[in-house]
């Protein structure tokens, strides 16, 4: 297994532990630095996979559902699948964490996504990367009914011409 290294355009660094290439699909594992200030990803849920998220150093802020914590050095919480969630760094030092995504979706995809595309997220290739896994990411707040059609559209989509 190779030890892979990311950076996203928001400033995070990802080191990737375990693929779903390693597991044979069970589950990837990734150690994070959320840079200060970080507001993390929107609102979302998952229609399949249940996301445990570590602290190894640092202060995350979680929301779970409608609950707010925020969590410290080796604390942990388990997000189910269907439960929305976000996460953000508020402090004024990086955090360390570690995420695992059982089985593995489309974490793994989205990061790689998100680091080849520079400032601006690459919402077409986002879009089938979800399609691809059966719509399993749903951003909280837009009907499930109007985002599945919209996710299906933006990803059939040809590419732009250069």
């Amino acid at each position: 297994m190779s030890l892979d290294r990311l950076t996203l355009p928001t400033g995070e660094t990802l080191s990737f532990l375990r693929t779903g290439s390693d597991t044979g699909g069970a589950a990837f594992e990734v150690e994070a630095v959320l840079p200060p200030g970080l507001s993390g990803p929107p609102a979302h849920r998952h229609r399949f996979e249940t996301e445990t998220f570590t602290v190894v150093d640092g202060e995350l802020r979680v929301r779970l559902g409608s609950e707010r914590r925020t969590l410290g050095p080796g604390e942990s919480v388990t997000v189910p699948p269907g439960v929305v969630h976000a996460f953000s760094n508020p402090t004024s030092g990086p955090v360390r964490i570690r995420a695992v995504e059982t089985p593995a979706g489309p974490l793994e995809e989205q990061f790689r996504a998100l680091a080849d595309a520079g400032r601006l997220p690459p919402l077409r290739r986002l879009a089938r990367i979800n399609v691809e896994h059966d719509l399993s990411y749903v951003l909280h707040g837009v009907p499930e009914a109007l985002q599945r059609p919209l996710w299906r559209l933006l990803a059939a989509l040809p590419a732009p011409r250069r």
